[in-house]
């Protein structure tokens, strides 16, 4: 069945745990934003949906992959107490996440997969707008965004071109949510710094499903937005997955309480 909606969102920790830090107006807009996603995700109706994601030391230590499947029975989250997120259970779909993984090791790639995967603010803060009245199943793909090597975005493409076709033979009613991003560098050395002119560029590239331009970028391009636009990773699968389908720029905001350019994208109604 093909998928039935699509949408990508910054997950930054002070949406939530600081969120009238933001100045007012900008954070009227950006609220106003997810509520526009998360009524395109209700009235789509999905079965499960597909989360792609970023890990942040939250499961993985001794062993860092380009990807991980979540194929438990449930996944919780936040695994962060100061999130102001209220704690929640969200049922998996381990059949799904099979096939997922069967369908990628068949095609040319081969993700990790857990059984027990945590929750942090990177799924945790988008979710927290998506969930109300949630029946859908949550099957997370985790994206390694923090230790080098990291998959290249030509890589991150071709995996969501991969899973596309999966998702279309797939019976379930599926929607994809990408989290992440846009430039922030948490903790380092620019930390603070918001790059707008990389957002806009990237925004625009996505937008205009410029796919070519999304998979040419280099490692020290991304690298220069911030530690944290590697996050954007799972926003160039989510492009490969869409192919030649226009992003819709729902609102973007240079939050300088957040340290982050916050994004929020839609593929409206896209079956």
């Amino acid at each position: 069945m093909p998928i039935v909606y699509a949408c990508a969102a910054s997950h930054a920790p002070g949406i939530r745990a600081w969120t009238d830090a933001c100045p007012a107006d900008q954070k009227d807009r950006l609220f106003s934003g997810f509520e526009q996603i998360t009524a395109g995700l209700a009235q789509a109706k999905p079965d499960v949906v597909l989360l792609l994601t970023s890990e942040h030391w939250a499961n993985f230590f001794e062993h860092v992959g380009a990807f991980c499947i979540g194929r438990g029975e449930s996944f919780e989250g936040p695994v962060e107490p100061w999130l102001g997120v209220e704690k929640t259970r969200y049922a998996g779909d381990p059949a799904f996440a099979e096939r997922l993984l069967n369908h990628c090791y068949a095609n040319g790639f081969e993700p990790s997969f857990s059984h027990e995967m945590k929750l942090d603010h990177g799924s945790m803060v988008p979710l927290s707008f998506l969930q109300k009245d949630a029946s859908w199943r949550l099957v997370p793909l985790m994206f390694n965004t923090l230790a080098a090597p990291r998959a290249t975005p030509a890589r991150c493409l071709a995996l969501g071109r991969t899973l596309r076709a999966a998702l279309d033979a797939a019976p379930e009613r599926v929607a994809i949510i990408a989290t992440g991003g846009l430039s922030h560098d948490p903790g380092e050395v620019n930390h603070g710094h918001i790059d707008t002119a990389f957002d806009a560029a990237f925004l625009e590239r996505l937008a205009g499903a410029r796919l070519d331009k999304l998979a040419a970028y280099t490692d020290a391009q991304i690298a220069a937005a911030g530690a944290g636009a590697w996050e954007l990773l799972a926003w160039i699968c989510l492009a490969g997955l869409m192919g030649e389908r226009k992003a819709r720029v729902i609102a973007y905001e240079a939050v300088k309480p957040w340290a982050t350019g916050i994004g929020l994208v839609a593929y409206d109604h896209a079956a």
